[in-house]
């Protein structure tokens, strides 16, 4: 068996039909490896567009192309067909990320070559985000190679070169861990990370809510009291309606994120930019609860705060969905409620 890393690069036009909107193929490079001891051996290949006659200028930009030699290249079909017979049968294909996989089938389709679009094409970037990383944000093939301390001599936004730079990383990670996870085993470890990833946020919005209301003062303060549950307080009016204090508007909250001792909360004035409230819910007497809310305007409350207590928070719903009038066959008008999607 033989591992196919391949890379392309596209150009696109300024489209004004349907045929214009299509990334069009311009360079096929490769790196084969038929063991992941032995080194590779390149291909690479310009491609004559027929779709985009020039270059995009953001494509000349980053391409050391030029356009007189991609005249002079082979077209699409012969080059593809090339590259196919080149990687041999049996061939495990893998690429940097999934944007080269699905230029690589529109191409196939728009020229006719539907026989090779059931090639199986393994996401390399994605095993080494959760294998090197700990992450399931997409990483660039230029800090891939310094992260893993691989020789960097090559020139990137070539296809030839990124294929052996991608081909370098895969034989990397093969040694240092062993076989490459499944597709089915990324997804699992996506899984895990993001649960990881809800728990540490909640602990770190838990402790910026702690850190924040002890510094800052609410615009906004009152109590809500006397309820019987959590609940109960988070979805009354007392908690979730109030003026905007800039214009006397009415306001009212949205659904809550809990994490810790905290309910948050934002609503929005159209003139004066959303509000953000905090609730803590503490007991009253020995029966009741009551809740003390704090609002704080868009200026003073950290966004990243509140991003990271949707992130890591438990959501409390407590929106009612609106109603809309429905009419009958007979012309009276009825309410419906209208089904949560």
């Amino acid at each position: 068996m033989s591992y196919v890393f391949f890379d392309l690069e596209w150009n696109q036009g300024y489209p004004r039909n349907e045929a214009e909107k299509i990334d069009e193929i311009i360079q096929i490079g490769a790196c084969r490896l038929d063991s992941w001891q032995e080194e590779g051996k390149p291909f690479s290949a310009y491609v004559r567009p027929s779709i985009h006659k020039k270059l995009h200028h953001q494509v000349k930009k980053m391409l050391p192309l030029d356009q007189n030699r991609l005249k002079k290249a082979d077209p699409f079909k012969k080059v593809a067909a090339d590259f196919f017979h080149w990687c041999g049968a049996g061939a495990s294909f893998f690429t940097w990320g999934t944007c080269d996989a699905r230029v690589l089938d529109l191409n196939l389709c728009w020229y006719g070559m539907e026989e090779y679009l059931d090639i199986e094409i393994y996401d390399l970037q994605r095993a080494f985000d959760l294998l090197v990383l700990r992450t399931i944000h997409q990483t660039s093939l230029e800090t891939a190679v310094t992260e893993l301390g691989l020789d960097s001599q090559l020139t990137y936004h070539d296809a030839g070169n990124d294929a052996v730079y991608t081909a370098l990383i895969g034989a990397e990670l093969v040694r240092r861990y062993g076989a490459l996870p499944t597709p089915e085993e990324m997804d699992r470890m996506e899984e895990e990370l993001r649960i990881q990833r809800r728990q540490e946020a909640a602990v770190e919005a838990a402790q910026g809510l702690e850190e924040f209301l002890n510094q800052q003062e609410p615009i906004l303060r009152r109590k809500c009291s006397h309820f019987d549950s959590v609940h109960d307080c988070l979805k009354s009016r007392s908690a979730r309606v109030f003026h905007c204090p800039e214009c006397e508007s009415w306001l009212c909250n949205g659904n809550w994120y809990h994490v810790g001792r905290f309910y948050v909360a934002r609503s929005r004035c159209l003139d004066h930019g959303r509000f953000y409230s905090v609730m803590t819910v503490e007991p009253e007497g020995e029966e009741k609860l009551q809740g003390i809310l704090s609002v704080f305007p868009e200026v003073s409350f950290p966004q990243p705060l509140f991003q990271l207590t949707k992130l890591g928070g438990q959501v409390i719903e407590v929106r009612q969905m609106p109603r809309k009038r429905r009419r009958t066959r007979r012309g009276k008008a009825t309410i419906v409620k209208r089904e949560e999607s």
